[in-house]
């Protein structure tokens, strides 16, 4: 990884660049440590934008336990398209099993997404952050 950066002044600069000039800085700066993350259809050109720059990217997915059948599937046929590996990251399932055992699988019903979200995103997101 080369040197810090003025994220200010980059701000500036890349503005009115296109995302693949803002790719090409990231994998610049940050090489094959750069990851990133694939939440589905709306991210596949990302993706695609990444690996054309980098067939060694790294992409990672957040699994809540709660995707579509569909999603995994999609999930697969990127990886299988690209010959990439997706790193999965799921919840805690410590924290999970007995959340569920409480509260249900559909408590964000009732009780708004804060606890539920917290488990099952935002805890392995931070989780999968720190260690990049």
């Amino acid at each position: 990884m080369s040197q810090p950066f003025d994220v200010a002044e980059l701000a500036t600069t890349y503005a009115n660049k296109s995302a693949q000039d803002i790719l090409k800085l990231a994998f610049e700066h940050f090489g094959d440590e750069l990851w990133i993350s694939f939440s589905g259809a709306e991210d596949v050109v990302l993706v695609d934008m990444a690996w054309k720059l980098n067939k060694n990217v790294k992409v990672f997915s957040l699994d809540t336990g709660r995707l579509h059948a569909e999603t995994y599937r999609f999930i697969e046929q990127v990886r299988e398209h690209y010959k990439i590996e997706i790193e999965i990251v799921s919840p805690d399932h410590s924290k999970l099993e007995p959340f569920v055992k409480e509260k249900g699988l559909f408590s964000f019903y009732r009780d708004g997404h804060g606890e539920c979200c917290g488990i099952r995103k935002i805890e392995p997101l931070r989780r999968k952050l720190s260690g990049v």
